[in-house]
């Protein structure tokens, strides 16, 4: 890749003679690459009922589009990989391009969290080069444990 023309003349004629003309404008923009995360989901833990979110940053040209999977396992035994929002109503999923150039963000984000949303998520770019993934953990504690315990109030004495 060269920031112009120019430069990739230059740069062609100062190759070496063995390979005369290997040098050439293929076209204009950047050079086309796959799908690299470059901020994947970090796991998260949290109580039934909060909100929470994943997110995951992937640079690409031409820009990828993102998607997110919920990874489970049949009764077989194999991976299946739901995709999301898909029927929860609990579940929102974003895209917007930034934070740089050649770069997009996506978020998942689970409101309110229950039990049965525990488990792995997968953020999956993909263009017309390639693609790449990434995974993030929910953990999910039932709230109704912890409310059942009974702590101390500031002014209780012991």
């Amino acid at each position: 890749s060269y920031p112009s023309v120019c430069a990739l003349r230059l740069r062609a004629r100062h190759a070496p003679r063995a390979h005369p003309g290997h040098l050439h404008k293929v076209r204009d923009g950047h050079c086309e690459f796959a799908p690299v995360v470059v901020i994947p989901p970090q796991s998260i833990h949290n109580v039934t009922g909060a909100q929470v979110y994943l997110s995951c940053e992937v640079r690409a040209v031409p820009t990828p589009v993102i998607t997110w999977r919920k990874v489970t396992h049949s009764s077989e035994g194999t991976q299946v990989l739901e995709e999301l929002p898909g029927d929860h109503v609990n579940i929102a999923v974003q895209v917007r391009g930034g934070p740089a150039d050649h770069e997009a963000t996506a978020w998942i984000l689970i409101n309110p969290l229950r039990k049965e949303d525990e488990g792995v998520y997968q953020c999956h770019a993909a263009n017309t080069v390639g693609e790449a993934q990434a995974h993030g953990t929910a953990t999910v504690l039932e709230l109704s444990k912890y409310k059942s315990r009974r702590f101390p109030a500031p002014d209780d004495h012991m």
